[in-house]
């Protein structure tokens, strides 16, 4: 029997769970960031995708160049368009250099603060039978604790989700701007106007349609009137000079290793990064006092792409003491790349990589403890082998972590796939008898670390398999058919 055939026995068969966790935002700001449990994660999706199209036709259309955020795309390999960020800044300053003043604002807490009731009403008028609805509801109360507000940040269903919804403002703002326009990307609006008193119109009538329609409200500080012109003077030029980092900005890094043409794509790419000193620019923004979010998460997205002494250097450079605290609003994006660039690199480098993890996390460094920055970390120590960082790991399995008081599921799934992956038998077989008591994601990792246990972990298996829920012999059966093939070690 599929999910959606008896959502609530399937609930009761595989409950959901979620783990939320701060995310860096700028130096001194955090966001959550939800993960959920896979199976439910792409049963969410899903249901949202199914009503994709409707979605996408409620909202105002894409020729009318207003909307520029998450537009969905049926028939393409991707879901959403590419570029939109790019589309809005060009048709902002197309705006700009039309109108005397330009409004911008930005709505606080947005998927954070959207209330339940008002995605519910939204997906009203997509999806008429209502089952979809009332499954994709029920999801939402149980990632939120039953709490009657929030969307988990980051995934594709969310954005869908965040979109149809605030399309009622859009819809509203676009039947009363009279001479004005106004153009959206996620939760950043831009107007333009004629007059000064016509923006405070704007924004008193856009405030009050977040207010009274979805509880919502604009952040004072990103809340500003700006005569054209300054407002066009801080925008990247419309033809930033070759080689620099506003151009480098306007690159499409994207890159698919299953796509059609893989190779023609991949030289195809490192053809548009030799116009640039990817170095000497991550550099310019190393020295600044902070960096530019946008460019150093895109700097360090390329490195992979170069050479291997090229990688060595800038990996070097990211993880010296003063840079790598400059780096602290962009660290999770700074590691992914470090975790990525490894690869054809020597083992002597990245034991010497290995080290300077293992001496921030020894050190309780205030970056790592971000749990988000915690479980990055463990990914770049899974590249390389050491018998201090497995013992680092042991160690950390039971702290605290994060800001929190207890451990966290994340990361003691990670730890718990990555030992087993090391081979460290004596330590797997010694979390049998924390099974019971364990997260629901810390017992499928070590369903999964069982198998390296051979005679042992088979009996195991075969005492527990009638007592797990579905998922988990799913997870089971997916693990002992992979288990034995050439070449396959154990993921995180």
């Amino acid at each position: 029997m599929s999910m959606g055939e008896d959502f609530s026995s399937s609930l009761e068969a595989t409950p959901m769970s979620s783990h939320a966790t701060l995310a860096p935002v700028g130096y001194t700001g955090f966001r959550w960031a939800t993960q959920i449990d896979p199976i439910w994660n792409a049963y969410l999706l899903g249901l949202v995708l199914s009503l994709a199209e409707r979605i996408e036709d409620a909202r105002i259309p894409k020729s009318e160049r207003k909307i520029f955020s998450y537009r969905y795309e049926g028939d393409s390999d991707r879901l959403f368009e590419l570029d939109g960020w790019t589309r809005f800044q060009s048709r902002s300053r197309e705006l700009a250099e039309q109108y005397p003043y330009v409004v911008t604002a930005d709505i606080a807490d947005f998927y954070p603060r959207l209330y339940h009731h008002r995605i519910e009403n939204a997906l009203q008028a997509v999806d008429t039978s209502g089952a979809r609805r009332r499954n994709v509801m029920k999801i939402l109360g149980k990632i939120s604790n039953s709490a009657s507000y929030g969307l988990p940040v980051g995934g594709p269903a969310a954005r869908m989700l965040s979109e149809l919804t605030i399309n009622e403002i859009d819809l509203l703002m676009e039947a009363e701007r009279g001479e004005s326009e106004f153009c959206r990307f996620a939760d950043d609006y831009r107007m333009f106007v004629r007059d000064v008193p016509t923006a405070y119109r704007m924004i008193g009538s856009l405030s009050d349609k977040l207010h009274s329609n979805q509880g919502l409200s604009l952040q004072k500080s990103k809340t500003a009137i700006y005569p054209a012109d300054e407002y066009l003077s801080i925008l990247d030029p419309p033809e930033p000079a070759e080689g620099s980092a506003a151009k480098f900005l306007s690159l499409h890094l994207h890159f698919d290793p299953y796509s059609e043409t893989p190779v023609e794509d991949y030289d195809r790419l490192r053809n548009q990064l030799e116009q640039f000193d990817i170095l000497d620019l991550l550099r310019r923004e190393l020295v600044k006092g902070q960096v530019h979010a946008s460019v150093t998460k895109k700097l360090v997205k390329a490195l992979r792409f170069l050479d291997e002494g090229s990688r060595e250097l800038a990996i070097r450079s990211l993880l010296d003491e003063g840079n790598f605290e400059r780096l602290a609003p962009v660290m999770p994006h700074v590691l992914m790349s470090i975790h990525s660039s490894l690869e054809g690199l020597s083992r002597d480098f990245a034991l010497y990589v290995a080290s300077e993890i293992r001496r921030r996390i020894d050190a309780d460094h205030y970056i790592v403890r971000i749990e988000l920055n915690l479980a990055y970390m463990i990914r770049v120590l899974s590249t390389v082998y050491a018998k201090e960082s497995e013992l680092l790991l042991i160690r950390l399995f039971n702290q605290p972590h994060g800001f929190r008081s207890a451990p966290s599921p994340v990361i003691q799934r990670d730890i718990m796939l990555l030992l087993a992956r090391w081979g460290a038998r004596y330590w797997v077989t010694n979390q049998r008898s924390q099974f019971q008591h364990a997260h629901p994601w810390v017992r499928r990792a070590f369903e999964v670390a069982s198998f390296t246990l051979e005679d042992e972990g088979r009996h195991w298996r075969q005492g527990q398999r009638r007592a797990l829920p579905a998922y988990d012999q799913i997870v089971l059966e997916w693990a002992s058919e992979r288990i034995n093939q050439p070449g396959w070690e154990i993921p995180l």
